[in-house]
């Protein structure tokens, strides 16, 4: 499905090449997305800040960024090329070399995946898609990196506060 709104945001998407895999959703950003937690905000702030989670006491800097997806399982590999059993994301920076988005890959698809800020997921075909400098491009692709793909459950709302039922075997 196509989405004009998108496609004027980001230029390149009018050429095809991606479709929208979920409605606007605001509780969670494209980090989230990528380490498959859909209840928060990951975003790293100078001081504690209701609404905004970052799981280290750093910066907002690719290292930083780097640091929270170790911590996830990655390590830094050479390209985005897709592999059997591995699971890949591609870092995004900006003129300045400060990080402002991931895209993961969809290792069932075949596709890489996005959450765009407050906005929606798409799936789509390459990354040059949401790279650029013009109205809401993500910049370049600084970094990649890597874990084995083992099909983790995302946390959702819905799954998020469920404890596991209790039972008896007689």
């Amino acid at each position: 499905m196509r989405d004009p709104h998108l496609e004027n945001r980001f230029p390149k998407l009018r050429n095809g090449g991606y479709h929208v895999t979920s409605s606007k959703d605001p509780r969670y950003n494209c980090i989230a997305f990528a380490v498959g937690n859909l209840t928060r905000w990951w975003q790293w702030m100078p001081a504690r800040t209701k609404g905004y989670y970052w799981p280290i006491d750093w910066d907002n800097s690719l290292n930083s960024w780097m640091e929270v997806f170790r911590l996830h399982g990655y390590k830094p590999c050479e390209n985005g090329d897709f592999e059997p059993g591995i699971e890949k994301i591609a870092l995004y920076v900006d003129e300045d070399n400060v990080p402002t988005h991931v895209a993961k890959q969809d290792v069932d698809l075949g596709k890489w995946t996005s959450k765009l800020g407050k906005g929606k997921d798409i799936a789509h075909d390459t990354l040059e898609v949401l790279a650029g400098f013009q109205i809401d491009e993500y910049g370049i692709i600084k970094q990649f990196m890597m874990r084995p793909y083992l099909r983790i459950p995302r946390i959702s709302p819905d799954t998020a506060d469920v404890s596991p039922q209790s039972s008896t075997e007689t």
